[in-house]
């Protein structure tokens, strides 16, 4: 196992200089470098780990899930083509990949396949993923709940994620409690079981920049819902509430929903105004933009009135009819 120590000097009142004389702060630490080839250094490396190291992962490696601790960056040495994490041991579904539920790391330059559960399940805040293939799991590629907050998903591409019956494996879940500030950018969900993002019984707002949605609901000819990005709005999940309303602004960029076989942007009785600028819809089975005016949710059992999305430049190509009574169009003639 290979170990490379940098110093980093850090004074937390500074140097001071009185009457001539230099006043050191805080002494300094060591951040350290673990480089990973095998389970055991892993494991190992996972074990000594403190905020602000650094575990390198070199090759293919397969394991258990894994809890990161806080404050430390996971990547692959060379890059998510060669570093490879394969959870090929976890089973059940608390068999999950990467388990976050803490704050402030970075998991960067990964492929992550073949968890019994999420391939990369947070609860944490503060963490930064990027540049990920996650992909094969048996559940939702990503998934973000239970309070997970303002962490940063940077070209994530979840893949060929499917359970037994098709009904959960989004490539993104961000839903169930989720908190706020959660930001994705250049994200693809592509060819997995059930949607593409999936927002049900979120709490906070999620913003997409420039991510994509292709061919999901159909993985291996296991199939679920199949939307593009499913934006949902009703909480029934909260322990002793009623099923209730939660809306939430959640903001879309140029985002791309594109073959799905469900709808391309679906409002699943999201009552918070959304704002859609820039995007386009090609080709999706059940409409590209599905957003009505009323609705009569399953869990709350009556009729409700939604507030109006915000559609603006945006595109409209093939697929099925579109539902735009619940929202104002604007700058989009192909969008009707």
């Amino acid at each position: 196992m290979k170990k490379i120590k940098n110093l980093c000097l850090i004074a937390a009142l500074g140097a001071i200089v009185t009457g001539g004389s230099l006043l050191q702060g805080a002494p300094a630490y060591a951040a350290t470098t673990y480089t990973a080839t095998t389970t055991a250094e892993l494991t190992s490396d996972l074990g000594k780990a403190t905020k602000g190291d650094t575990i390198l992962i070199s090759g293919t490696i397969k394991s258990g899930t894994i809890n990161v601790p806080a404050g430390i960056t996971l990547k692959g040495k060379t890059g998510k083509n060669t570093d490879k994490l394969v959870f090929s041991s976890t089973s059940g579904n608390s068999g999950k990949g990467l388990s976050i539920k803490t704050n402030g790391s970075t998991i960067q330059n990964l492929d992550i396949s073949g968890a019994a559960d999420n391939g990369i399940y947070i609860e944490g805040s503060g963490n930064n993923l990027t540049d990920l293939d996650v992909h094969n799991n048996k559940d939702a590629g990503v998934q973000l709940s239970n309070g997970a907050a303002n962490n940063i998903l940077t070209r994530v591409y979840s893949y060929s994620n499917a359970d037994a019956t098709g009904e959960n494996a989004d490539g993104f879940a961000i839903k169930l409690h989720s908190g706020v500030g959660n930001e994705l950018y250049y994200c693809t969900a592509e060819g997995n079981s059930d949607d593409g993002y999936d927002l049900y019984a979120a709490h906070g707002a999620v913003k997409f920049d420039h991510c994509k949605a292709i061919n999901n609901g159909n993985c291996g000819g296991i199939k679920g819902d199949g939307n593009g990005f499913k934006l949902g709005g009703v909480d029934n999940k909260t322990p002793g509430q009623a099923a209730h309303l939660d809306p939430l602004k959640h903001v879309l960029t140029n985002c791309t929903a594109t073959g799905n076989t469900g709808a391309g942007f679906d409002r699943n009785n999201q009552n918070g105004v959304v704002t859609m600028t820039g995007c386009t819809a090609i080709n999706n089975a059940l409409g590209n933009y599905k957003w009505p005016l009323t609705g009569k949710p399953s869990a709350l059992g009556y009729q409700v009135t939604f507030a109006k999305a915000i559609i603006d430049n945006c595109t409209s190509s093939g697929g099925g009819k579109n539902d735009l009574s619940g929202a104002t169009v604007t700058n989009s003639p192909t969008v009707k």
